[in-house]
């Protein structure tokens, strides 16, 4: 019950943010932004999917849905302790959009998991963020990295790609 009602609030949430008007990524060459490591893969945000995912392996679970902010298919593939979702870029090509933390067994590079204290957070990655009353977003090129606290500690982890129009 509690996985799926984290399975509807995402896709709600990137429903949300993908139904703007729009949605071209910039350019065709990937930008420094941050970047995820899983059982040594790394995952960049806009990267091809399709090698990502046959490095990961077979996903526990997966969901799709019809994009609202492009043409073909939003998925979702669910691994120990994040989930990860593409965005269609063409016909043939999905590409990193969102990469989400369920616990605390997966961490950011910088060593940040669910349940790490607030002030780790802005100790890693500075005061050049926006937000504030319980939510921390850093901003690097075409990408983002949100923490969501509750009680001093970190309760949420999302990777965001930046899309232009949406």
């Amino acid at each position: 019950m509690k996985k799926s009602i984290l399975v509807i609030l995402l896709a709600s949430i990137l429903l949300a943010a993908g139904c703007g008007p729009g949605g071209q990524a910039q350019g065709d060459t990937q930008k420094e932004s941050f970047v995820f490591e899983y059982n040594g893969v790394e995952i960049n945000l806009h990267a091809d999917a399709a090698t990502i995912i046959e490095e990961l392996g077979e996903p526990m679970d997966y969901f799709e849905a019809e994009s609202c902010a492009f043409q073909g298919l939003d998925k979702t593939y669910f691994y120990g302790g994040f989930e990860l979702t593409t965005y269609p870029k063409d016909s043939d090509t999905d590409c990193v959009s969102v990469i989400y933390f369920n616990d605390d067994s997966v961490s950011t590079r910088e060593g940040i998991y669910i349940g790490s204290p607030e002030a780790d957070v802005v100790e890693a990655y500075g005061d050049d963020y926006t937000g504030g009353g319980g939510s921390y977003t850093y901003t690097q090129d075409e990408g983002s990295i949100m923490f969501v606290i509750e009680d001093g500690a970190v309760a949420s982890i999302t990777y965001q790609a930046i899309v232009e129009g949406m």
